[in-house]
């Protein structure tokens, strides 16, 4: 604009094509103003009667000593035509006019922040600069005490009207207006040394967190993604809004200069700010891992911090046997000394981390519950601070410190079982082992319901079924107890996990006792198909099938599969989705085929009468060859032999109307299911596939984070079957946690400030590559606009 002004100015001047450069700068800029204008909510700026057609013209010429004598002339309607001032040069994004108007406005009281008069959304200009991103006019409304009311996802006065509920939404996810409703409090701005924060501060900042708020518009934006009162024909315009919040976030973890800031920002927790493991509220990492905000989980810190957590805060011991030989090795790549490193560590480890979790975490538990019951869920970390803060204590009282000293064995298995990265090894342990067991269950000759202890041939096959049957009802309890825990649906894994285990449980139960009870020693070929034994056992064949299938989940942890699963998942998506189509086609060509053949099939009550047509193939005659034939011919297309008509004592096939529609119905069905369909699912899920794959890594990555973040629970010290030992301990903990040392307390008021910092120097990049880009450009139009003047020439 300032250029464009410049060109104005030497209006005196001529030279060669100044009148094309003039018109085009014009046509421009009335371009230019057209967008803004279309842009911006209808308010009534510009209604003739308010303010007078003179203000107009003077906001037009952008004269501030103007304007404001203007303004000082109506000391009658001032505070009308002062209202009126700021909105229009708000629309207008005339920030330096703007600026004197305010400064005026606050000598006389005039601006909210002086006792002024507050702003209605009717005519509130900052609600019109946040719905534009106006940044410069939305810093010196912000400054003069313009606000806007706090974003209501259903709002009253709005009913359903879901064009003004996107728009009020449009400006409460104004990013930067959230960041300087942090930055500029009171709080932060008059205690920059933060020696203290008081309570109501701490709670007032809290609100005004930017990335809870962040979080909080992302899920009404998703919920309003699927609304059902219309809001979903939006669906695009919020997740526009939706990928810039989560670029917000992502920016935030960019400034972070270290893994201790890194950390400060993810682990900040408003409602919990306890030091043990049993958090009563997510933290910032966990809302955006649960959630699914995959931008700001797969960022490479986000990725680092969940890492160093994985590791115990990078406690686990490093040293690999022989790795001095190995870094003798030269004739080695450097590639293969690495994975020889990892796999002398996995020896040391993985024997090491089985041995003492079968034979030592018990009895260090049942040990510990006899004194503070903590081992599981105060961290060695959170021990250390805590006896630090007591031991300060005691020397302030002049006590002699007890009970705090280190106990070197429990300290060791403390120390192991808080590092999740061996927690994992238990884990696949035992599921390596089930399917061991399943696998030798189910490939026994021995039937699941047959078994018993009569010889040694079935004993073995017994206590393998027994063992599995045993770990399959753990499981499914397991399953049902997460039941009840918050984002249990959220993934795919958690309901095909529940749906495998109560297939198998429930399966095995009423194969059992159907057998036993009702027909002993029978023979399950003998049985009906229907009989509640077989279908017993079709149940528990199912999830024996599921049960191995799990182990795609396992192959996300892989880089080269992880990528490849997550495809595999969303093509059988894609299929699932295509179902109901097949159905509608497959039920109404089954409709007009039964029709269409019904005067040929067996008439039960004449048997031996005899039609003069009949059908050539006998497979359409009844019900259930027609919907065999037809289901069929999804998978492969056969001739027309099934449906043609020929009269009785003939070979050849009948040409007659009726027929022949038989025939052209019978094609227009294989055309549409084996050819149409199917390609149309190949393309569905060939596009799918480059959706995903275009966004492989960050998928994978996500995928991977939420298999890794369940081990960094303490629940998870004891998988399933050992999980009764973690629900003792906790509630003995519980029990015993007003005895235990004060637990060390978040510094909430380090989070504020950095949170605050990092915002800052955000802002201050985002402002200097937006800089760099508007000068490139003006230079770019510059040149061009020259190029143009000299071929006029």
């Amino acid at each position: 604009i300032d250029f464009f002004r410049a060109i104005q100015a030497l209006s005196s001047f001529s030279f060669p094509g100044y009148t094309c450069l003039e018109n085009i700068t014009m046509s421009r800029l009335r371009v230019a103003k057209k967008m803004v204008d279309s842009r911006t909510i209808r308010m009534s700026v510009r209604q003739p009667g308010e303010t007078g057609e003179e203000l107009k013209k003077l906001i037009d010429g952008r004269d501030n000593d103007e304007i404001i004598r203007y303004l000082e002339s109506q000391s009658s309607n001032s505070m009308n035509y002062f209202k009126s001032a700021v909105l229009q040069l708000t629309v207008l994004n005339d920030p330096e006019t703007l600026s004197s108007i305010l400064n005026w406005g606050e000598k006389l009281g005039l601006t909210p922040g002086t006792g002024g008069e507050h702003c209605t959304d009717r005519d509130n200009p900052i609600l019109a600069a946040c719905q534009q991103d106006f940044k410069a006019c939305m810093e010196h409304l912000y400054h003069h005490g313009y606000r806007m009311k706090e974003f209501e996802e259903k709002d009253k006065t709005e009913g359903d009207d879901q064009v003004k509920q996107f728009l009020r939404f449009q400006a409460a996810s104004n990013i930067h207006y959230l960041s300087l409703e942090f930055t500029q409090d009171q709080a932060l701005n008059n205690k920059k040394e933060m020696t203290d924060l008081t309570a109501e501060e701490i709670q007032s900042l809290e609100k005004k967190d930017p990335i809870r708020k962040v979080f909080a518009l992302i899920e009404y934006a998703q919920e309003n993604t699927g609304d059902f009162q219309g809001s979903n024909e939006l669906k695009s315009r919020y997740y526009c809004i939706i990928n810039k919040l989560e670029a917000f976030t992502g920016g935030i973890l960019t400034q972070c200069k270290g893994m201790h800031e890194v950390t400060t920002i993810l682990d900040h927790n408003p409602e919990d700010d306890d030091d043990d493991e049993l958090d009563d509220a997510d933290t910032n990492w966990q809302v955006a891992l649960y959630r699914g905000y995959k931008d700001m989980v797969s960022h490479p810190n986000f990725q680092q911090y969940l890492w160093r957590k994985m590791t115990g805060d990078g406690s686990v011991n490093n040293h690999i046997p022989l790795e001095k030989i190995v870094d003798k090795m030269t004739l080695l790549r450097t590639t293969t000394k690495i994975k020889a490193k990892r796999f002398l560590w996995n020896i040391k480890n993985i024997p090491l981390t089985i041995f003492t979790f079968f034979f030592c975490y018990p009895f260090a538990v049942l040990v510990d519950l006899l004194r503070r019951g903590d081992i599981m869920f105060v961290n060695p970390k959170a021990l250390k601070e805590r006896r630090k803060k007591k031991k300060r204590k005691n020397i302030e009282k002049q006590q002699i410190e007890d009970d705090t000293g280190s106990n070197g064995c429990l300290d060791y298995f403390r120390n192991r079982m808080h590092i999740p990265l061996f927690r994992i090894i238990p884990f696949f342990f035992i599921q390596v082992v089930y399917l061991i067991l399943l696998c030798l269950s189910i490939w026994n000759p021995v039937d699941p319901v047959e078994a018993n202890f009569k010889d040694s041939k079935t004993t073995v096959a017994t206590i393998c079924m027994i063992s599995t049957a045993i770990l399959a009802i753990n499981f499914l309890l397991d399953d049902i107890i997460h039941l009840f825990r918050p984002y249990y649906f959220q993934s795919f894994w958690s309901v095909f996990s529940l749906l495998t285990h109560l297939l198998l449980v429930g399966g095995a139960t009423i194969a059992c006792v159907s057998y036993h009870f009702f027909y002993p020693g029978a023979d399950l070929a003998n049985l009906s198909g229907n009989n509640a034994v077989n279908v017993g056992m079709v149940m528990l064949s199912y999830g024996a099938g599921m049960e191995f299938f799990r182990i795609l989940r396992w192959l996300i942890l892989l880089e080269t599969t992880g990528p490849i699963v997550l495809c595999v998942i969303q093509v059988m998506k894609d299929t699932m989705r295509m179902i109901s189509i097949y159905i509608v086609i497959f039920v109404a060509h089954a409709i007009a085929f039964y029709s269409l053949y019904k005067p040929f099939r067996p008439d039960f009550e004449n048997p031996n009468e005899t039609k003069n047509y009949t059908l050539t193939d006998s497979a359409l005659k009844s019900g259930r060859g027609l919907v065999s034939n037809l289901f069929w011919r999804i998978i492969e297309t056969t001739g027309p032999e099934a449906v043609r008509i020929k009269r009785t004592g003939e070979d050849k096939f009948s040409m007659e109307f009726s027929h022949l529609m038989g025939l052209f119905l019978w094609a227009i069905y294989q055309i549409i299911i084996s050819i149409l369909i199917i390609n149309l699912l190949i393309a569905v899920m060939n596009t799918s596939y480059s959706e995903l794959w275009a966004n492989a890594q960050k998928e994978s990555k996500y995928s991977k984070s939420y298999f890794q973040a369940q081990f960094l629970q303490p629940l998870e010290i004891f998988p399933v079957p050992f999980r009764w030992i973690y629900w003792i301990a906790k509630a003995v903990y519980k029990c015993k946690k007003t005895d235990c040392m004060e637990p060390y307390k978040q510094d909430k008021k380090k989070y504020f400030c950095l949170l605050r910092e990092l915002i800052l120097n955000k802002q201050e990049a985002e402002c200097e590559t937006s800089f760099e880009d508007k000068f490139n450009d003006l230079k770019k139009d510059i040149i061009n606009e020259l190029r143009k003047i000299q071929k006029i020439r």
